[in-house]
């Protein structure tokens, strides 16, 4: 019994980590880990440094939405050309613009020259990287590992992603405190360099560049036809944007939640948001392990409650509990939740999306998942901002949280056929 046991427990670790092995898989997998921890060292001393300069609640989510906005302008386009070009190349050059963008930062900083403005220009600037990036990286990954192991594929790169946001923001903190500022942004242009190395060594089969009948522009029209008729993707991009807008926003206001309200320090604040990370990454490897046949409706709208759980626990301990230790515990436990969602809705939505596409405009599509979600991250970012100055920051993510339960429910009433949630090749129409 115990060796029966001991077999299906190896079995199962195997099936969560199947996508591992393939070899380029797991160079990828490497190189995206060192560069996504560079990226939340970034954007958390980000926010401290805007919050530290300005002390507006506003100025910090204007900064922080600038860094997603070009996503809302420039994915559905960027989608298209990656549909069209070698989605290696496009991802190098997009990390060579990253690169520019976080050294200049640094450099600013260790000249004592930073401005506010300087940091929405560069925020815009390694945006419209991102823009690029996001569409051309999505899409590669099913070249890797194949539509059958993609979920796993996409399940494990939300855990790297997320287990980042556990060592990042913790980094951060302690970079901050004990180096300085600039080191951040320093950190992060060196770890943009590693996966230029990693793609490089990837293992792939010439470029083969195809003649296309279609402009850009109706290619762009096919993509967003597409989506109008694929009733599947269409409820899961709505779903998206709703909690892009009134869910993750919350995040923004964290550093003036953190120094204003529970008075931490930069290296307390890392642990802080770090929490998000872990709970983020539990979330990841749950959706890594579940088998092709599982609910991933149950999946889909049980992390958006998770989250909403969450925001509203972050609203109510912060505001109820005061600044003492009692209170940065019970926020950082409402943040795990809070990630665990928000990774859970996430890794399943991405999954059933690019499953139930056709290859050929597979980078059309995850284009217009950008702007879902990156034009409605900045979006939220604005308005929260602006709003936390009328009213106060926990007001906000409980009127947010509120907001994003409505539609929820409403989503879930008016769409409530499991088949619309299975995924694979078939595609479900009106």
């Amino acid at each position: 019994m115990t060796a029966a046991r001991d077999a299906a427990g190896r079995s199962r670790l195997r099936e969560t980590f199947s996508a591992l092995g393939v070899r380029n898989y797991r160079l990828f997998f490497v190189g995206q880990g060192i560069s996504l921890v560079g990226t939340w060292v970034r954007r958390t001393a980000m926010g401290w440094l805007v919050y530290e300069l300005t002390g507006s609640t506003a100025k910090l989510g204007l900064v922080m939405g600038l860094a997603l906005l070009p996503m809302f302008v420039l994915s559905p386009w960027a989608g298209s050309i990656a549909d069209r070009v070698d989605k290696r190349r496009m991802i190098i050059l997009t990390q060579v613009l990253a690169t520019v963008t976080s050294g200049s930062i640094a450099a600013l900083i260790f000249l004592h020259c930073i401005q506010v403005w300087h940091l929405m220009a560069l925020s815009t600037l390694s945006g419209v990287a991102f823009a690029f990036e996001v569409p051309s990286r999505q899409s590669f990954i099913v070249e890797m590992v194949g539509r059958d192991k993609l979920m796993n594929a996409i399940a494990l790169n939300s855990g790297l992603v997320n287990l980042s946001r556990v060592l990042g923001p913790a980094t951060a903190g302690l970079l901050m405190g004990w180096v300085g500022m600039g080191s951040c942004f320093v950190i992060d242009a060196l770890s943009y360099m590693v996966v230029i190395v990693t793609l490089f060594l990837l293992s792939l089969p010439d470029f083969e560049k195809r003649e296309h009948a279609q402009s850009h522009w109706e290619a762009l029209i096919e993509g967003a036809r597409e989506v109008r008729k694929n009733r599947t993707v269409r409820v899961i991009l709505t779903l998206l944007t709703m909690v892009g807008v009134f869910g993750w926003s919350f995040e923004t206001l964290m550093p003036a939640i953190a120094r204003d309200f529970l008075k931490l320090r930069v290296a307390e604040y890392g642990v802080l948001m770090s929490q998000i990370g872990i709970g983020a990454t539990l979330g990841a490897l749950y959706v890594a392990s579940r088998p092709p046949s599982a609910n991933r409706r149950a999946m889909v709208f049980g992390g958006v409650a998770m989250t909403i759980v969450g925001m509203y626990l972050v609203a109510f301990f912060g505001a109820t509990l005061g600044s003492d230790r009692t209170a940065f515990w019970a926020v950082s436990a409402a943040l795990l939740l809070s990630g665990m969602g928000a990774v859970t809705f996430m890794s399943t939505a991405n999954t059933l999306v690019q499953t139930n596409v056709d290859d050929r405009i597979r980078g059309r599509i995850m284009g217009i998942w950008a702007v879902a979600f990156g034009g409605a991250m900045p979006v939220g970012s604005f308005v929260s901002g602006f709003v936390a100055r009328m009213i106060s920051p926990f007001a906000t993510i409980a009127a947010f949280s509120t907001v994003l339960l409505a539609a929820s429910l409403i989503i879930y009433f008016r769409m409530p056929s499991d088949h619309l949630f299975i995924g694979g090749m078939g595609r479900s129409m009106e």
